[in-house]
């Protein structure tokens, strides 16, 4: 009975202990993570140099950059050739396995085609002698990050437990949620002259649940919007003609 009464006696200050103890062990022990957790915009080489200083931030896309050609109205293209995506990493670019560096660019690749075609007509990357208003499109993953569910669970095992004290923690985003960054460039098929480059890149973003556990569903997300970007921009630079509706 003495336990009993001690207990009761303490419980009121259990929530605010727990909170206390808590909240800074699970933002000190997720700050470093958090700091190179994240992708940005690359320049790699893989876009010429001159080429990079001519890209601007695009209306709408603040944190990608664009350069697309002036072109008449009776150069628009209406055929891609798609060429197999690379690993072009930047300095701070993880190491991957020839197992994992297939595995993405694969996805890259699955996702190019699959926007793409539905605006262009695909022709085969080998194609020798492609018709009038082909762009060859090349991409490159330049970095990579895997979403490590490991580390996103702590802040779901804090909120737990600061719950089951009593109290509970504000939202904490995930340390390592994984994510990407491509350079794209659209050439004109018959002369390699450059008609559009992009930098890009995605973060996971905390809504996205099953990014925080399965290791390159965010990464995958991320070349779905590079693909995306670049299929909007070619229409809206005039480039290819606007998308038939539906």
């Amino acid at each position: 009975m003495t336990c009993l009464a001690l207990s009761r006696r303490h419980s009121p200050h259990a929530p605010l202990f727990w909170r206390r103890l808590i909240l800074p062990l699970t933002i000190s022990s997720m700050g470093a993570l958090t700091a190179c957790a994240g992708q940005g915009t690359t320049r790699t080489g893989f876009i010429a140099p001159e080429t990079y200083g001519m890209m601007v931030h695009p209306k709408g896309h603040s944190d990608d950059l664009v350069y697309a050609a002036p072109v008449s109205p009776e150069e628009q293209y209406h055929y891609v050739m798609i060429d197999h995506a690379q690993w072009h990493p930047s300095a701070k670019a993880p190491h991957l396995t020839p197992k994992a560096e297939a595995r993405v660019t694969q996805a890259f690749d699955e996702e190019l085609h699959k926007t793409l075609a539905k605006d262009f007509t695909i022709l085969p990357p080998e194609t020798l002698s492609p018709p009038p208003g082909t762009l060859r499109i090349q991409a490159a993953i330049t970095n990579l990050r895997r979403s490590k569910w490991y580390y996103n669970a702590l802040p779901i095992v804090a909120g737990f437990a600061a719950g089951a004290a009593g109290g509970g923690l504000p939202p904490i985003p995930p340390p390592a949620p994984g994510g990407a960054s491509e350079e794209l460039i659209a050439l004109d098929a018959s002369n390699g002259r450059t008609l559009m480059a992009i930098a890009t890149y995605n973060n996971g973003m905390p809504w996205n649940m099953m990014g925080q556990w399965l290791p390159y569903a965010h990464a995958r997300r991320a070349f779905h919007l590079a693909a995306v970007l670049m299929d909007e921009q070619l229409h809206q630079t005039g480039i290819a003609p606007p998308p038939i509706p539906g």
